[in-house]
């Protein structure tokens, strides 16, 4: 086997220092290691004899820093510090779960530069049974399936049968799955292709989008040169798409581009390119470049076309109608118009860029997440395409930008500056505090004396002493020259400030949002699906939401998980409540909600009039939920007059 190139595990091949049956026996004692193993145990397991057994714990001992394996009048224990220390040694991780073991038989495939593996060889590698093996390329068939792909097993042969370019997309994802956070940066394709020069190809592609004046950002960068090093592997290995002789038939600057860049490939990789290939090529780069842009909204309809920029005018509206968020202006418009020309090209080819801000996003941005996944609906229903959780974050990065570039223009904390007067230290402040947080703060006073404070209304109060206030208020005290942990206090005070005006605003609609016969208790262990039929059922009797409103609520989970930590907050893709509400669930045993356990399930459901508060209610709700302290006191409550108690004295 060739170990020449990595993808996540090394290749399985044994070091000078033991033999496979030595690490067989390791691996097995691994798995039993609360066990006390006798000679013949070991012998019927690795098929060996029990004079065998000794001697080959005897060795293992003598190489290990310590006894590997300890012996006494009972059989044998394993020292599992020793033992691992012996397997790391040797290089060796060996796949354990059905899963692993898979994604290990299809990086063979690869690396082996075959569709055809030896059945007994790889059992062996793997430290399997063959049939376990034999029931794992049946799972495979279910895992891949959506590759249009067949594993088969013939005359003890294991075979990848399937189209070529399904075959290249299977690997590509294999790579991906096996990065952290799915970013393959070039020092992982180096590791992966050492018989590709990675650095002679990316001034090639650099150079030609930048002479015809495209644009590539960095994820698609990273995204098109491992699928033409993949090209480029398996050309060289004899392996290409039939040829369809179908050519490029686009416009003449993305041709030439195009051809350019196929021609240089040939040159540099000593390889020939038939149709199919380049227009392979030719959708990689549609689908992950655009043209610079430098004259406005007519160059981009010029660009993408005028249903494209319609469409993305119409999702703006649309977003403005659902979360009373305004992407009116031409900043958003255009790279968004630009971005979803590739996006669909895309999804209509079944391929994505995987994004590694996923993960971030979804868990950390809960509401931009929701509106781009918002927007994927959109484009999924209309056009009847599917589109991947990578993207909608890339969607969600268009979004947040934009509502980052209008920050100015949202309400801002009102803070008072409180500095006795002296060497004119407070003017200096003053001036400190405009140049580093203008953007977030505004300044409605600056003081001497404290009890000049007590008659303003503010939200922060920034001060150089230290005071007692009658009213309790968010408060930074800093040092009359301000340092960098100042200026950190400082934006910590500023989003707590934000964050109570949110608090505030639940606390002044409880009433509104919240009632008794929307409050769910259970001692039973629930499924995500009981709990969704149990709160849309209320909300059906209280006739507070649409018949179709469960669709829309699974509609939206399908579309991605709504749990997160210990709290879910299921809620429709469309804000057509009859009535604006939270409908609560708290389960003390927890409710299993796809890969997690939550204790507490929120159901919103708004009506469109209320659009404007859905931001601020959900946020709310996240920020207090997503504490592990309030999931426990909530936890404890029994009725709902609890629940509301501790509600509003979190907030307090």
């Amino acid at each position: 086997m060739n170990n020449g190139r990595e993808i996540g595990y090394n290749v399985l091949k044994w070091g000078d220092h033991m033999q496979s049956k030595q690490i067989e026996l390791i691996k097995y004692m691994m798995e039993n290691k609360a066990k006390v193993l006798t000679s013949q145990q070991l012998a019927d397991v690795l098929n060996i004899s029990i004079r065998s057994v000794k001697t080959y714990i005897s060795q293992i001992n003598e190489i290990g820093k310590g006894k590997a394996i300890i012996s006494n009048k009972n059989g044998y224990t394993l020292n599992v510090p020793v033992a691992k220390n012996l397997l790391t040694h040797e290089n060796i991780i060996i796949p354990q779960t059905y899963e692993e073991r898979s994604t290990y038989l299809v990086k063979a495939f690869f690396l082996q530069h075959t569709n055809c593996l030896d059945l007994y060889l790889m059992a062996d590698e793997l430290y399997i049974s063959d049939s376990t093996l034999k029931a794992d390329v049946k799972k495979m068939n279910m895992r891949f399936k959506s590759f249009n792909i067949i594993f088969a097993i013939e005359r003890d042969q294991i075979k990848l049968l399937g189209p070529e370019k399904n075959i290249r997309k299977l690997f590509s994802y294999i790579l991906y799955e096996e990065v952290d956070n799915h970013y393959v940066d070039l020092q992982i394709l180096k590791s992966n292709f050492k018989n590709i020069d990675i650095d002679s190809m990316l001034p090639i592609v650099k150079q030609i989008f930048s002479k015809n004046d495209y644009y590539i950002n960095d994820l698609a960068l990273r995204n098109m040169l491992l699928h033409l090093v993949i090209i480029i592997e398996r050309i060289r290995e004899g392996k290409t798409i039939p040829d369809l002789a179908r050519g490029l038939q686009d416009k003449e600057g993305e041709d030439v581009c195009v051809s350019e860049l196929c021609r240089k490939l040939e040159q540099q990789f000593s390889i020939t390119m038939n149709e199919e290939e380049r227009r392979e090529i030719y959708i990689l780069f549609k689908s992950s470049t655009n043209f610079v842009v430098t004259n406005g909204m007519q160059e981009v309809r010029e660009l993408v076309g005028n249903e494209i920029v319609e469409e993305t005018k119409e999702l703006v509206y649309l977003i403005q109608q659902a979360y009373a968020v305004n992407l009116d202006t031409e900043n958003f418009i255009i790279p968004f118009a630009l971005h979803l020309k590739n996006l669909m090209l895309r999804a209509k080819n079944s391929t994505d860029i995987k994004n590694p801000m996923l993960e971030s996003i979804q868990s950390q941005h809960l509401l931009l997440f929701d509106m781009a996944l918002y927007v994927s609906l959109q484009l999924e229903k209309k056009h009847k395409i599917y589109i991947s959780q990578d993207e909608v974050a890339f969607i969600a990065l268009h979004i947040g930008g934009e509502i980052e570039r209008q920050k100015n223009n949202n309400p801002k904390v009102r803070v008072v500056l409180l500095c006795p007067s002296y060497m004119n230290i407070e003017s200096r402040l003053y001036n400190e505090l405009l140049i580093n947080f203008n953007s977030d703060i505004n300044i409605v006073a600056s003081v001497r004396d404290s009890h000049q404070v007590e008659e303003l209304n503010f939200d922060l109060l920034i001060s150089t002493v230290r005071i007692k206030l009658s009213v309790p208020c968010e408060t930074a005290v800093i040092s009359p020259f301000m340092t960098s942990g100042d200026k950190l206090e400082i934006q910590e005070k500023i989003e707590s400030s934000l964050n109570n005006k949110k608090n505030k605003m639940l606390t002044r609609h409880f009433n509104d949002y919240f009632e008794k016969e929307l409050f769910f208790l259970s001692n039973a262990a629930l499924d995500k699906m009981e709990a969704i039929d149990i709160l849309t059922s209320n909300l059906y009797d209280k006739e507070y939401v649409r018949k179709d409103y469960r669709d829309h609520v699974l509609m939206r989970e399908r579309a991605a998980c709504t749990g997160f930590g210990k709290i879910a907050i299921p809620h429709s893709v469309e804000m057509n409540a009859y009535k604006t509400c939270a409908s609560v669930m708290i389960c003390s045993k927890g409710i299993r909600w796809e890969n997690q356990l939550v204790y507490v399930v929120l159901m919103i459901a708004i009506n469109k009039l209320d659009n404007h508060v859905f931001k601020e209610l959900y946020e709310s709700l996240v920020i207090i939920f997503s504490e592990e302290t309030n999931i426990e006191l909530f936890k404890d409550c029994k009725t709902y007059e609890e629940f509301e108690n501790t509600l509003k004295s979190i907030i307090g």
